[in-house]
C-alpha cells in the first residue's frame, strides 16, 4: 500500500539542473576552452560537483579549484535560479499527493538551505512532512542513505513509498533503497537512460496520484 511518496528537489520542482548546465558550459569554456558535454555533466546531476570535478581530473587532465569555481559561479546561480516557477504539474502533483491522504518527504544531495528558501518563496514549503538533505547523511545520491533516511522519518517500509527523481543518480539511489522510482526528466537529465524505473513522465502534469494508488493496490491483491 502506498503511505508517502518521496521528492528530489534539484530539477524535478524547479529546473535548476538546466541552470547550472549552461553555467558549468561557460566556465569550462572561459578557463580551460573546454566544451563540456551535456553527458560529462550528468556525471553530477543529483549528487554533486565532486564528482565531475573528479571525472575531470581523470578523463582529461583538468583539475579544478573547487573555491574558484565557487567564487565565479554563485552569484549567477543565485541571480538566475530566484525566481525560477515550478516545472509543470508540480503543485497540483503536490495538492494530489496530500489530498490522497499521504505522506511527503523532500530528498535531496542539496544542503537545507537552498530548497527551504525556494519552497517557502513558491508557497510550497508546508505541503511536506520531512525533510532530508546532505546535511542529514553521511553519503549522498547514488548512494541510498537519502531515501533510506527518508523511510525511517516517515515510519514506512521501502515498498509502501515512490520517489519522485529526474536524474541517473537519484533513479540508482533509489532503487539501492528498494524503492520505486518515477522519472520526471527535465531538458538536461533527458539525455540519460533510466533502466529499472518504475514509470517515466515527460511532466508531472502527466502522472495520477490516483492511478499510481491503484497500482500499488492492485499489487498488494495479488
Amino acid at each position: 500500500m502506498l503511505k508517502a511518496v518521496i521528492m528530489d528537489f534539484d530539477g524535478v520542482i524547479i529546473d535548476t539542473e538546466v541552470v547550472w548546465y549552461e553555467i558549468y558550459k561557460e566556465w569550462f569554456k572561459e578557463r580551460y576552452g573546454y566544451d563540456l558535454s551535456v553527458t560529462e555533466f550528468l556525471t553530477c546531476v543529483g549528487s554533486s560537483a565532486k564528482d565531475l570535478f573528479l571525472y575531470m581530473k581523470e578523463q582529461n587532465n583538468i583539475v579544478v579549484d573547487e573555491e574558484l569555481f565557487a567564487k565565479d559561479t554563485t552569484a549567477r546561480f543565485i541571480a538566475e535560479s530566484d525566481a525560477l516557477p515550478t516545472k509543470s504539474g508540480v503543485r497540483n502533483f503536490i495538492i494530489e499527493v496530500k489530498s490522497k491522504g499521504l505522506k511527503l518527504a523532500l530528498a535531496t544531495s542539496a544542503t537545507r538551505k537552498k530548497p527551504i528558501k525556494h519552497l517557502k518563496r513558491l508557497d510550497l514549503l508546508n505541503y511536506f512532512d520531512e525533510f532530508i538533505t546532505a546535511e542529514d547523511v553521511e553519503r549522498i545520491k547514488p548512494f541510498p542513505d537519502l531515501f533510506l533516511k527518508a523511510i525511517e522519518k516517515l515510519n514506512i517500509k521501502p515498498s509502501e513509498a515512490i520517489i519522485v527523481e529526474d536524474s541517473i543518480n537519484g533513479l540508482k539511489a533509489g532503487l539501492n533503497a528498494g524503492i520505486r522510482v518515477l522519472v520526471v526528466p527535465n531538458n538536461v537529465t533527458k539525455y540519460s537512460t533510466f533502466d529499472n524505473c518504475y514509470h517515466m513522465a515527460e511532466r508531472l502534469d502527466e502522472v495520477s496520484v490516483e492511478h499510481i494508488l491503484k497500482h500499488f493496490q492492485e499489487e498488494e491483491g495479488c
